[in-house]
């Protein structure tokens, strides 16, 4: 049962009454796995491909579903959504770099549409993959770089 603590404000709380300015934030994750899957993935096993825009169509979507997930963060439309892929290979470490990079023209900032489309973008990735390795690590996940 949900109970409503003393003096806590619900509801959205509104945009101040500003005109909309030119919004930009970055987010970046990653995607932590063992050499076999690297290797199955370069190989094209798993089709990389197909696995990695698959991801990309899955973040892009995830960011411009925010609100429908958060339920205090307002709906804007995005103008940008890009997300790009790196790969950190050595030393023992194989990672795949994730930064999605999100563009709106609105009064409220869009680091939590940035953060949605990195976050879903990892998932997307460790869907593909979980049949092939129990050893994938997401994250850590992070706003880096917000402009208003």
């Amino acid at each position: 049962m949900w109970r409503k603590q003393e003096g806590a404000r619900t509801g959205l709380t509104e945009l101040p009454k500003t005109n909309a300015t030119s919004q930009q934030a970055i987010a970046k994750t990653s995607v932590q796995m063992n050499r076999d899957l690297y290797e199955s993935l370069q190989r094209g096993a798993l089709h990389e491909a197909s696995v990695l825009e698959n991801a990309r169509a899955a973040g892009t979507l995830a960011a411009k579903k925010t609100s429908s997930v958060l339920p205090y963060c307002h709906f804007k439309p995005l103008s940008a959504v890009a997300i790009s892929f790196d790969w950190k290979v050595g030393s023992g470490v194989w990672e795949l770099l994730i930064e999605a990079e999100v563009k709106a023209r609105h009064a409220a900032t869009v680091d939590s549409e940035a953060l949605m489309a990195a976050t879903v973008t990892a998932l997307a990735v460790f869907d593909s993959c979980k049949s092939i390795s129990q050893s994938i690590v997401l994250g850590p996940c992070y706003l880096s770089r917000k402009r208003t």
